[in-house]
């Protein structure tokens, strides 16, 4: 039976109100025609520019490249600052997408190597840079450990101990849309300030078909433009995904102090039941972490029995990266998250962890 299809709400990805793919691609039109945007060719037409300066300038930073994929995005970055040092060493933290999701790509496709610094619960600190790697990557917020961010202050020594020792710091944007009620509401630019270079996503918070902007200064963006050219990139008609984008940006980050100041009001209720922590206790983000006393199969079929008794689909999987008998499910609040009473998601979760404990 597919459980996740009878439900009436689902919490899982993507976070926002479902759009049919005639839904979406009629959005899309009716914004191009509002903007008097036209098909674009090879990632260089109006939109595409637009697009790049236009987050740029939210970040504070020269200029801006569109990617088809983050992942393509940050390659690029470690490419570039390789070669500039003449190091083949990347401090990443062992929660970083490059270690878990990308197939050692760094390795295999870059003949780079993972220096991982840190602990997999806790932000990385400024005692753990080494001026002779080729740059580090921080993930603002980390997604593995719940959205955890240093704070400002950790945040600031970091970015001073990299300059003083000349390390390159890439900032991993992927959820950096989420990031500015922690920092009491500092704008984007202050944020990013002290960094190289950025990658942001645009489908996950943004919620657009897909795409992600590389940013730095011009000499960096002309170096990464070629390197997109390399990789495979350099794609024909870009153009819905770009307008997609453009289309959502300023709404969603309109919504997102609401999406945080939802999780952390979710998060006071289920730091109440037993049986369960949260990582961390009061969300950073619009996310958090769910620890759960069992493995993830066992998870699934709790999961499955909810999604029977309440009609909500919790999450589509569960994370087991720390060991036995113990496994993560990812809060993510957006429209759909918001649009669920807190009282039947609490019971949702209720009847999971039941499920999870259960002999």
């Amino acid at each position: 039976m597919n459980h996740r299809a009878s439900c009436k709400q689902d919490l899982s990805f993507p976070f926002h109100k479902r759009e049919t793919p005639s839904t979406r691609l009629s959005a899309i039109q009716a914004f191009m025609e509002e903007r008097n945007f036209e098909a674009e060719y090879l990632c260089s037409g109006e939109a595409t520019v637009l697009l790049e300066r236009t987050i740029a300038d939210i970040f504070g930073k020269e200029a801006g490249l569109w990617c088809p994929t983050g992942t393509m995005a940050q390659s690029i970055a470690a490419r570039i600052y390789a070669r500039k040092t003449g190091s083949d060493k990347l401090l990443l933290h062992p929660t970083s997408h490059l270690i878990l999701h990308e197939n050692d790509g760094y390795r295999h496709a870059h003949h780079l190597n993972a220096i991982q610094i840190g602990n997999w619960s806790s932000a990385v600190t400024a005692d753990l840079l080494d001026e002779e790697a080729a740059c580090a990557f921080l993930e603002l917020p980390q997604r593995h450990n719940g959205g955890l961010l240093p704070s400002w202050q950790q945040l600031s020594m970091l970015k001073e101990s990299a300059r003083e020792r000349g390390l390159p710091l890439h900032l991993d944007g992927a959820r950096i849309w989420s990031c500015r009620p922690y920092y009491d509401n500092r704008s984007y630019a202050d944020i990013a300030g002290g960094f190289s270079s950025i990658y942001v996503s645009l489908y996950k918070d943004i919620g657009a078909i897909g795409g992600a902007v590389l940013l730095g200064d011009e000499e960096f963006i002309s170096e990464a433009e070629i390197w997109r050219s390399r990789l495979g990139g350099l794609m024909i008609e870009p153009w819905p995904m770009v307008c997609d984008a453009l289309r959502l940006l300023d709404h969603r980050l309109d919504q997102m102090p609401a999406f945080v100041s939802h999780a952390r009001d979710l998060a006071t209720r289920l730091n109440q039941l037993k049986h369960v922590t949260l990582e961390p206790e009061i969300p950073h983000v619009n996310m958090f972490h769910l620890r759960l006393p069992c493995n993830s199969q066992k998870a699934e079929a709790a999961r499955d029995a909810a999604a029977q008794q309440t009609g909500i689909w919790l999450a589509s999987r569960f994370w087991d990266y720390e060991g036995p008998d113990q496994c993560s499910m990812e809060v993510t609040v957006g429209e759909n998250a918001v649009s669920v009473p807190v009282d039947e998601l609490v019971a949702a979760v209720e009847i999971l962890v039941s499920g999870c404990i259960a002999v």
